[in-house]
């Protein structure tokens, strides 16, 4: 039977093929994202490398997340299209645990089946917003715009990580030194809650400029009711 990592170089070519033939990029931007080096891009695209194409499941697996790491690219996101890479392959050799998380077949699969429509959802969103941004005339229309694509974008990575820790069947729990590291950053959180950009007079300025300036303030707010729910019922770390 054939080990996941072996299964690399052809779960490469079909990366490779799909970013660069579907999606028009350049080679030296896929090696990059890819963290190979371009003649080895030019090899899978040659069928030098990578062997056989695979089964359909991979085939569709690669094809969204080729979707995925394509929008990144568009929105700049060239380090985090790298990172998906290699969160997808690193979810492949990751060691299956003993005791999987407590989920029935069907309630998992229902869960699953409505997060895959979520993510579709936000998917399609990025895709819209992104087009919308094209055509916007205005710098800050064309923000505004971008930013949602990269909002919704996120959403969709999110569920789709999720997704991926439901079917490992791994545990999601957050140990006691993570939780400390969590606790780091919400104090540090506070910080920028204390200095909301809405205090300031900001109220002659344009609605884009307020609507802009106000969706820091809304992401503060976020990070500090997240941070308190991943932080709650968590074990203190043992003193040294």
């Amino acid at each position: 039977m054939e080990k996941p990592e072996e299964a690399f170089p052809r779960i490469r070519a079909l990366l490779a093929h799909k970013l660069v033939k579907k999606y028009g990029l350049k080679k030296s931007l896929v090696a990059r994202v890819m963290a190979v080096s371009p003649s080895a891009v030019t090899q899978y695209l040659a069928g030098r490398r990578g062997g056989r194409q695979g089964d359909a499941k991979l085939v569709e697996e690669i094809e969204s997340l080729a979707a995925r790491v394509a929008r990144k690219i568009e929105l700049g996101l060239v380090e985090a299209a790298a990172s998906e890479v290699q969160a997808y392959l690193n979810q492949l050799i990751s060691p299956k645990p003993a005791q999987p998380q407590q989920i029935d077949g069907s309630g998992l699969e229902e869960i699953i089946n409505s997060l895959r429509s979520r993510m579709e959802l936000e998917e399609e969103a990025a895709r819209k917003s992104l087009e919308l941004s094209s055509r916007a005339t205005s710098p800050l229309a064309k923000l505004l715009l971008k930013q949602m694509a990269v909002d919704s974008l996120r959403h969709a990575d999110i569920i789709n990580m999720v997704i991926v820790a439901l079917r490992s069947g791994g545990d999601t729990s957050i140990n006691a030194s993570d939780a400390t590291l969590i606790s780091q950053m919400s104090i540090f959180e506070s910080l920028s809650e204390a200095q909301k950009l809405s205090e300031t007079p900001i109220a002659s300025l344009s609605p884009a400029i307020r609507a802009l300036l106000l969706s820091i303030d809304m992401d503060e707010e976020k990070h500090e009711k997240l941070l308190k729910i991943a932080l709650s019922g968590q074990p203190a770390e043992p003193e040294a």
